[in-house]
C-alpha cells in the first residue's frame, strides 16, 4: 500500500466521481480506477459499491474515509513545517517548562525578545511535569527545558542556573483567618494539608521530606494532587495548606493567601537544561537572551 491509494480513495471518496477524483489528483481516470481496486484488494473489502451510474462510498467506506482524514492533514502538515524549516535561518524551537514560570519575570522576558528578534522560527512550548519534561528532552522531543532538579543530571546535560525560588505556604482565604509568617511547627501540624504524591517526581518528594524532617513538620495530608496547580485548586476550595513555589502568585487568586514561613527558609533551584550534544541554532540564540 503506496500513500496515493490513500489520497486516490480520498479523492474518489469525496467527489463519489472517477473522472472529479482524477482530476483532482491529476492522474488519469482508468490510473485511480486501478488504484481503488488495488487497496480494495489489499484491505481484502469493497470501500464502494458499484452502481450502474458509477461508484457510490458504502458503510465500510464511510468509516476509512473517516480514519484517514485525520493521517492525511497531519502529513501534509508535516511536509508543510519541514519546507518551512529549510527556509527559514533557524527553523524550530521546542522547549519544555511549568506553566507558571513563564507568566512573569527573565524566562518571559527571554521568550518575548527571541519572539520579536526571530519572527520566523516557530516556537513550541510543552508544559509538564519536571519527570515527563526531562523524559521529553532525552528522547530529543524538545531541545531544552526549565527544570526544577534535585538530583545530579548525567553529563550529557548542561544546566544554565535562572533563579533560586522560595516555597510559600498557601492556604484558604475561606478559612477567615490570617496565618502569620511565624507560625510554629506544632501549629502547623493541626493543619490539614494538601500534598504532591511522591509518583510525581520522587526527587522533589524526598527533598521535601528532608526538609520537613529536619525542621519536625509532619503534614496532615487529607488531599494528594498530582500538579502544583491543581494542590492550589484544593487550596482554593478550603481542603488545607500546601507549600508551593513562588512564582504562582504572580497570577494571584482571590481565593488564595500565601506567606513565607520564618522556620522555611529554603528556596526551589529553577535551571535552564539542554543537551551538549545540540547543534540547534536557534537554541543558542535563545540561550543568549537567556544570560544577558
Amino acid at each position: 500500500m503506496e500513500l496515493r491509494h490513500l489520497k486516490y480513495f480520498l479523492a474518489v471518496a469525496e467527489t463519489q466521481n472517477l473522472r472529479l477524483a482524477a482530476q483532482k489528483v491529476h492522474v488519469t481516470q482508468p490510473a485511480v480506477s486501478r488504484k481503488i481496486k488495488e487497496l480494495e484488494e489489499e484491505l481484502g473489502l469493497q470501500l464502494f459499491d458499484r452502481l450502474p451510474k458509477g461508484l457510490r462510498l458504502n458503510r465500510t467506506g464511510k468509516f476509512y474515509q473517516k480514519q484517514l482524514g485525520g493521517i492525511i492533514r497531519q502529513i501534509d502538515d508535516a511536509n508543510d513545517r519541514v519546507r518551512q524549516f529549510s527556509h527559514t535561518e533557524y527553523g524550530s524551537l521546542t522547549l519544555g517548562a511549568p506553566d507558571f514560570v513563564l507568566w512573569q519575570g527573565e524566562i518571559n522576558q527571554a521568550m518575548h525578545q527571541f519572539r520579536q528578534l526571530h519572527s520566523d522560527v516557530e516556537l513550541e512550548i510543552y508544559s509538564d511535569t519536571p519527570m515527563v519534561l526531562q523524559k521529553r528532552l532525552e528522547l530529543d522531543q524538545i531541545d531544552g527545558a526549565f527544570l526544577y532538579h534535585y538530583a545530579e543530571l548525567p553529563p550529557e546535560y548542561s544546566v544554565q542556573p535562572i533563579s533560586q525560588d522560595k516555597l510559600m505556604l498557601a492556604y484558604p482565604v475561606s478559612w477567615d483567618t490570617v496565618l502569620p509568617s511565624s507560625i510554629t511547627i506544632e501549629e502547623l501540624n493541626q493543619l490539614p494539608a494538601v500534598r504532591l504524591p511522591r509518583s510525581v517526581d520522587p526527587y522533589y518528594y524526598d527533598w521535601l521530606e528532608a526538609i520537613f524532617h529536619n525542621i519536625g513538620w509532619e503534614p496532615n495530608v487529607v488531599e494528594w494532587a498530582h500538579g502544583e496547580s491543581t494542590m492550589l485548586g484544593l487550596v482554593a476550595t478550603g481542603s488545607g495548606v500546601a507549600i508551593v513555589n513562588e512564582r504562582h502568585f504572580t497570577r494571584p487568586s482571590p481565593m488564595i493567601q500565601a506567606i513565607s514561613l520564618d522556620v522555611l527558609s529554603n528556596t526551589s533551584p529553577l535551571s535552564f537544561v539542554y543537551k551538549n550534544t545540540s547543534d540547534n541554532p536557534a537554541l543558542m540564540q535563545f540561550l543568549h537572551l537567556l544570560t544577558n
